[in-house]
């Protein structure tokens, strides 16, 4: 459905627009109910269950282990597209970017939410939503500009560990200097 020739231009931007605009609203989203429960613990007890619970997704991001994390395993429904070239794909997108509404590739967003809950500040927290939405347009944005024939999904395949392994350096620093 996003290979078509109408996904091209102004609907592109608007989907990539929506992911952003969800993912922001789910960091924020966070937050809020995140400040209630930072009341329970003192910073140094979130500090250490997020990278206890780190430690566990990256195992599983590896193979080590295997196990379900909560997602709603469905795609974002077609009747979307009747909102028009514009509307259509912006709440396409805007459903997409919350990460609640459909498929999740990565543990990563898992531990991303609580970290955002208890350990952002709101700008963190932004910095977090935009970061989401973007790299989930980039990769939605990437398979649309270079491949026609699932080359890149196949190219992506090949190198999935040393993505993984660069996503999980990145992530952990990123962690590491919110939590400092």
């Amino acid at each position: 459905m996003l290979n078509s020739p109408v996904w091209r231009g102004s609907p592109q931007l608007a989907f990539c627009l929506g992911q952003v605009l969800g993912a922001l609203a789910t960091a924020l989203g966070a937050l809020v109910l995140g400040s209630l429960v930072r009341l329970a613990a003192p910073p140094v007890v979130w500090i250490v269950l997020l990278v206890c619970w780190f430690g566990v997704i990256a195992v599983r991001e590896f193979g080590v282990v295997s196990f379900g994390l909560p997602q709603n395993a469905r795609l974002v429904p077609e009747t979307v597209f009747r909102h028009g070239r514009f509307f259509g794909p912006l709440q396409f997108g805007l459903e997409m970017g919350t990460g609640l509404r459909t498929y999740v590739t990565s543990g990563l967003p898992y531990v991303l939410l609580p970290a955002v809950a208890l350990l952002a500040s709101p700008v963190a927290a932004l910095v977090a939503g935009v970061g989401f939405g973007l790299g989930r347009s980039l990769m939605t944005s990437s398979n649309l500009r270079f491949s026609d024939d699932n080359s890149w999904d196949l190219e992506f395949s090949l190198y999935e560990r040393q993505i993984k392994t660069i996503l999980m350096v990145a992530f952990a620093t990123g962690l590491w200097l919110v939590m400092s």
